[in-house]
């Protein structure tokens, strides 16, 4: 008898355990690097287009990409689909950085957006579930340049496609110049 109890306890013990592991929340998710916000920016720009992403805006240290996607199965069941023309489901990542004493600090808000039956758009939270690509995205800031030695960035082209190519040839050059001291990013 002594046996069979000490087994249940262990087994509630073990349970309850299990239930106190980090649930996964939606965001906003904050991150925090020592990389300055305009080193930072670029890594991020450079990261979703290399996914797929499209850059929808660009202001300054608040920006957001988005692609087209299926929202997940149930929330899928409440939602539209097909009848409001030119309007998709969309994945859309929402970025914001504010730099203060050395420190940048990275806000990540992911959200579905969807049109809903009288074509309007409708946000939903989107929890980001992967630890390792919670990981993997501090990893990359972490692994950010902090050096002073990369000149900062001119003032951004007018249109959406301008702004694109001088971010793509900007992480490109960074690209090159991690590797090589002597190469001067503008």
């Amino acid at each position: 008898m002594k046996r069979v109890l000490i087994l249940i306890l262990a087994i509630t013990t073990l349970a309850a355990a299990r239930d106190k592991k980090a649930k996964p929340h939606p965001g906003p998710y904050v991150f925090t690097s020592k990389a300055s916000a305009q080193t930072l920016k670029v890594l991020i720009v450079q990261e979703n287009l290399r996914e797929g992403y499209t850059l929808d805006s660009d202001n300054q240290f608040q920006f957001r990409f988005s692609m087209p996607g299926q929202l997940p199965f149930m929330d899928s069941m409440v939602t539209i689909t097909g009848i409001c023309k030119g309007m998709t489901t969309r994945k859309v990542w929402s970025y914001s950085l504010a730099e203060l004493n050395g420190t940048t600090k990275i806000i990540v808000q992911p959200v579905w957006e969807y049109p809903d039956e009288d074509c309007q758009v409708q946000t939903r939270e989107f929890i980001w579930s992967q630890p390792e690509e919670i990981a993997a995205f501090q990893a990359m800031l972490d692994k950010a340049p902090t050096s002073s030695t990369q000149a900062p960035t001119p003032a951004p082209p007018t249109s959406s496609a301008d702004q694109q190519q001088s971010m793509k040839q900007h992480a490109a050059c960074l690209e090159l110049a991690k590797d090589n001291p002597s190469i001067t990013c503008k």
